[in-house]
């Protein structure tokens, strides 16, 4: 049985530049950001090494569930393109051979950006696809309570 390959997109727009948008999506400030705003969606982001550059390797603890690991594979300032996969533990502990997340910051005008989010997955088992709903609503709510954030 071959693996199933996966795709969702989203877009989010938010009313505000779009350095100042990866100015927060693009550092270290973001998991703070996301934990402080949204606790109830993520819990705890630690960071195992790296300095928030590719290479980086973070925990991350959702809610009533066993953290698992993250590595930055690309973090591009210039084209504001922030890419992760899960490394260890979550989606890969599902029957998962692969799960990652890209953040691109795409500008529209002065004044306003887009955030685009990109999921890509892999699995073996087309039952699991519906696992991953949860997590991408919990990455919409993250972009709008960014988008409430920015445009203060």
């Amino acid at each position: 049985k071959k693996n199933m390959l996966g795709k969702f997109t989203e877009q989010v727009q938010i009313n505000a530049a779009a350095s100042e948008v990866w100015n927060l999506y693009g550092s270290n400030e973001f998991p703070k950001f996301v934990v402080e705003k949204l606790p109830h969606i993520v819990e705890k982001v630690e960071l195992i090494e790296g300095n928030g550059g590719a290479g980086t390797l973070v925990q991350v603890s959702l809610p009533g569930n066993p953290p698992y690991k993250e590595k930055f594979v690309l973090m591009d300032d210039e084209k504001r393109v922030k890419e992760v996969e899960i490394v260890e533990g979550g989606y890969l502990d599902l029957g998962f051979t692969f799960y990652g997340i890209k953040f691109e910051v795409i500008e529209k005008d002065e004044n306003s950006s887009f955030i685009k989010l990109t999921i890509d997955f892999e699995t073996k088992d087309v039952e699991n696809i519906h696992l991953t709903i949860p997590n991408l609503q919990a990455f919409l709510a993250i972009m709008k309570a960014s988008a409430d954030y920015l445009e203060k």
